[in-house]
């Protein structure tokens, strides 16, 4: 069976009102995993510099442990291994990111412990289909994440995709269901709750998407209290007016800022 998976790096934004993100989910070559590792290895500390250079903000990447089923909408994409997130502080900033310039970046961080052409075997498995099969693009803004969390390597994510069904859905989630994950996250059973939005995606991405909900789990009990009247009325409008799909559970195994 193919699993699809649903993703969104939504995570590694920090203040989440001003911040966009581009989103690479790519599906990997069989028995090519480890190479792609090596690509990712490699890119690391490109990325630093161009955070360095202020040309980006954060860079991460993540791999599907489970989950993110969405074989419902589409059965014939393939499961997406890896996602690299990366982050800018505005428009403006994502605009001067170009990849070119890492070949520069490469031959200043690797002079002297890397020859010319195995840079540029590098290059070429990062940017031909030898190890990655295919991508599929997006971007999206952070709506809004619960303070005060900072993702490093090793931390697990939760990402739960949605269809919002009418244009109250994304207050339903800020007005009611978000203080909810809040007390939650008071009460240990989260380090961070998050929405974002996708504003925009390549032609193969699935394209009735539109928000993603992302926790971080501490691996206590979540609980909630007893709903009253009002509450239970609330939540059936709130679940009502957005479709849910199988959420993903990825794990960073990368991450520069």
């Amino acid at each position: 069976m193919r699993i699809i998976l649903t993703f969104f790096s939504i995570l590694i934004f920090t203040n989440l009102s001003s911040q966009i993100a581009s989103m690479e989910a790519y599906v990997i070559q069989e028995g090519k995993d480890n190479d792609y590792r090596k690509i990712e290895s490699f890119v690391a500390p490109l990325k630093a510099m161009a955070i360095k250079e202020g040309k980006l903000l954060r860079w991460a990447v993540m791999k599907r442990k489970s989950g993110g089923d969405l074989s419902t909408i589409d059965k014939t994409k393939e499961i997406a291994n890896y996602l690299v997130f990366n982050v800018y502080k505005d428009q403006s900033q994502m605009d001067s990111d170009n990849w070119n310039n890492y070949r520069g970046y490469a031959s200043k961080v690797y002079k002297g412990k890397m020859s010319k052409s195995s840079i540029n075997k590098m290059f070429n498995m990062a940017e031909g289909n030898q190890v990655k099969k295919s991508v599929r693009q997006y971007l999206m803004k952070g709506v809004y994440q619960t303070p005060s969390y900072r993702p490093q390597v090793g931390d697990v994510i939760n990402m739960d995709p949605m269809e919002a069904l009418n244009e109250d859905y994304e207050n339903f989630e800020l007005e009611y269901f978000m203080p909810r994950w809040e007390k939650v996250v008071d009460e240990g059973g989260l380090r961070m709750w998050g929405l974002t939005k996708v504003l925009s995606s390549s032609d193969n991405a699935y394209k009735n998407l539109t928000h993603f909900v992302f926790k971080n789990p501490t691996g206590a009990p979540i609980k909630f209290g007893t709903n009253s009247f009002l509450d239970s009325k609330l939540q059936e409008m709130g679940t009502n007016s957005r479709k849910m799909f199988n959420g993903a559970t990825l794990e960073i195994i990368h991450i520069e800022n």
